[in-house]
Parts: C-alpha cells; sequence; structure tokens
C-alpha cells in the first residue's frame, strides 16, 4: 500500500495537484485495503493519505484499513475539507453531479484526471496480488470441471448454473466474478449467453463461461462442450478455436503489443475462412475488476509486461449454428506466458 501511494503522490507533484479524491470501491481497496459496503473515500493531501467512511462502517474499516480512518455524518463534512484545494485529483468515472458540488461547495475551480497513474499501478500485479489470483483460478476450474459433468440433455441451463455458483462459494469465492455463461445449441452463438431457462438438447454445443470473485480478485475460464458426439461442423470450428487459442497462449510475451497477440489468433480463424464470426476481441486484464486494463484487442497498442493478467478468448459465433469459445486466464511471466486456469481444452 506504501509502494502505491508513493507513486500516487509523485504523479500528483508532477502535475500540480493539491489533493486527491478516490471514490471507485476498487480504487479504495486497491489504497486503503477495505471495501466499506456503505461506501467510502480516499482523500489524498500532500504525502497523507485518509480514508473517510459513514458512521455505520467506522469499526470494521479501523479494523481492515492500512490508512487512518475518519468517520463523517454528512457529505458537508468532505466538502468541509476540501475547501481552499486549487487542484483536485479525481476518477474519470466521478459522477458530473459530485464535481458540480465540488465547485458550488468546495470552491474548486480546477481537476485533473488520475486514471492513467491508477491504470499504470493497477495494470502491473503483484506477487500476494498473483497469489490470489491464483486461488481463483483454482475455484473456476473445480467449477468448470463440475459444470461439464453437470450438462446432460434436458437439464437447464439455470440450473447448471446454481450448481456451480454453489460450489465456488463451497470452495472459498465470495461470490461469482459476473453472472455465469451456460449457453446452449442456437444460444452458444451468443458471446453473452447468460444462463436462461432452455433445455440442454443431445447435439447441442454448450459454452460454459464463468469465473470466481476471491479476497476481491477475479478469474475468468471458458470451455465449450457437446452433448453427446459433435457433427463435422462443431468440431471444425472447435478446432480452428483451439489452434488459435494455443497459439495465442504460446506465443504470449513481454514486449508484444496488445494488438500483436489478437493479431495471431485473429489470422489463425480468418485462415480457416471464419473471420467475419470471430466478434469481439482476444481479451482483457482481470484482477480487482473482471474487465481492466489491457484490452486485447485489435486497436490497442498497450506493450505487454511482466506481471500483468489476462485472457486469452477466441470464439466462432455462427448464428443458429451454435458458436465456441476456449478462455484461459493467463499470467505474463518474464520468459512468456502462464495459464492460471488449467482445465483440459481438447475436450471434442
Amino acid at each position: 500500500m506504501k509502494e502505491r501511494l508513493e507513486k500516487l503522490v509523485k504523479f500528483m507533484d508532477e502535475n500540480s495537484i493539491d489533493r486527491v479524491f478516490i471514490a471507485k470501491p476498487v480504487n479504495v481497496y486497491y489504497f486503503s485495503g477495505t471495501s466499506p459496503l456503505g461506501g467510502g473515500y480516499i482523500i489524498v493531501d500532500g504525502d497523507e493519505a485518509t480514508l473517510y467512511v459513514p458512521e455505520l462502517e467506522y469499526e470494521m474499516a479501523k479494523e481492515e484499513s492500512k490508512l487512518p480512518v475518519v468517520k463523517f455524518k454528512k457529505f458537508d463534512e468532505i466538502y468541509d475539507f476540501l475547501k481552499n484545494t486549487k487542484t483536485l485529483g479525481i476518477e474519470g468515472t466521478l459522477s458530473y453531479s459530485l464535481v458540480e458540488n465540488f465547485k458550488e461547495k468546495a470552491g474548486i475551480k480546477e481537476f485533473k484526471n488520475i486514471d492513467d497513474v491508477i491504470k499504470d499501478l493497477r495494470i502491473i500485479k503483484t506477487k500476494e496480488e498473483i497469489e490470489i489470483i491464483e486461488k481463483a483460478c483454482e475455484i473456476a476450474d473445480k467449477a468448470v470441471i463440475a459444470a461439464i459433468e453437470e450438462i446432460t440433455e434436458g437439464k437447464r441451463e439455470r440450473e447448471v448454473a446454481a450448481k456451480v455458483e454453489y460450489l465456488m462459494k463451497m470452495n472459498g469465492a465470495e461470490k461469482p466474478a459476473f453472472d455465469t455463461i451456460i449457453a446452449s445449441g442456437h444460444r452458444s452463438a451468443l458471446p453473452h449467453g447468460v444462463a436462461s431457462d432452455k433445455r440442454i438438447e443431445k447435439g447441442d454445443l454448450v459454452v460454459i463461461d464463468l469465473g470466481a470473485l476471491y479476497n476481491h480478485y477475479n478469474s475468468d475460464i471458458t470451455r465449450t462442450i457437446v452433448v453427446g458426439s459433435p457433427n463435422e461442423k462443431q468440431r471444425e470450428i472447435y478446432e480452428v478455436v483451439l489452434e488459435a487459442q494455443k497459439r495465442a497462449v504460446k506465443a504470449a510475451k513481454p514486449g508484444m503489443t496488445a494488438k500483436e497477440l489478437d493479431s495471431i489468433a485473429r489470422e489463425i480463424i480468418k485462415e480457416y475462412g471464419y473471420g467475419d464470426y470471430f466478434i469481439h476481441s482476444l481479451g482483457h486484464g482481470v484482477g480487482l475488476e473482471i474487465h481492466e486494463w489491457p484490452r486485447i484487442s485489435q486497436y490497442d497498442e498497450t506493450v505487454l509486461k511482466e506481471g500483468m493478467v489476462i485472457t486469452i478468448e477466441p470464439g466462432i459465433y455462427i448464428p443458429k449454428l451454435g458458436g465456441v469459445r476456449i478462455e484461459d486466464t493467463v499470467l505474463i511471466t518474464e520468459n512468456g506466458a502462464k495459464r492460471l486456469t488449467k482445465t483440459e481444452r481438447d475436450l471434442l
């Protein structure tokens, strides 16, 4: 926590920012070690940082926070503290109404966005963060194996999702990282086909996409199976996606751009004639948020670095026929990439 704040303070000095106001819950957690359910705000003043929380969150925040904690009853107390601030650093997600209130009630005239420094800090995971994400990935691996075992003809998609979400919690997850996707048959062609009441049928492709939130950090994995024996077309698109995914994982390394990594998988899918059916980016960063920096896309020039955690998840989605996606959470290491989700990929 200390090193993170030191880098933030350095950014403040370099950009003539008097104080910083942090409100986004994941960023509050990142700098303080606690995330009050009722809200909390960090104010950085000079080289000192303080967590401000509502009175009902005070005792818990005192136990968990790595920063000094101050309770407030009315938000006016924060406006009063920020009076005489010339330039306030804020996150881009801060609401327009709150910025207007800072102008009116605290007399602040100038604001500077601090998203870039927070992005630069959070995009590289520490050893401790990686260990937590690895545990989240272990939980997701157990859940996806359970889903594969649970999927049978006649079962509703939501039944499968309920079973695996229960299993994740029983294995230590706080909750699913996102709404579990169990998409069967024609619904497997929907990249975000969250589990529905549809009954799974023989011959269906089934996309299983799930993740676990563990100790504030996320994991993400996708596997695709067929109920029964795959037909020729199903097997073909599966093998194309599998080749693209394996090649991209093998190629990922520090020094290449996110765009270059996306292109490796995209070109393979294009070569087989399915380029128009790969309709999303190759992946995204994973950490305190399920989707964070970098975006592994055709448009992201971010240079991959050791310590980044990303997903690699090519897919082919053919309306009415179905879809295939294979995804792993991956750590960029000094020598390449390490799969943190390890469930077997050759499932057809």
